[in-house]
């Protein structure tokens, strides 16, 4: 159960850094290949409970970062458009 939730992390992880990465258009190609290189990796190795927890922390947090960095450029954003 930890591990199919650490998976999940993962790939919420890569998905938001995927839509950060792209949202340009200069570069989905490139990301598409980095993320599935990525997942593939992820996948191929084996993890105890622990370490499946820990990764799922620190995919958490990571999300958790890029949602923050998402919202503060939204922001900036916005005041420039008010301008």
């Amino acid at each position: 159960m930890k591990r199919i939730l650490a998976v999940c992390f993962v790939l919420a992880l890569g998905l938001a850094a995927l839509s950060g990465c792209c949202s340009t258009q200069t570069c989905p190609d490139v990301c598409l290949q980095a993320m599935d290189q990525k997942i593939e990796a992820i996948k191929a190795q084996p993890c105890d409970a622990s370490a499946c927890e820990a990764a799922a922390q620190r995919a958490e947090a990571a999300a958790n970062r890029a949602e923050a960095a998402a919202n503060k450029a939204e922001s900036i954003f916005m005041q420039h458009m008010k301008k």
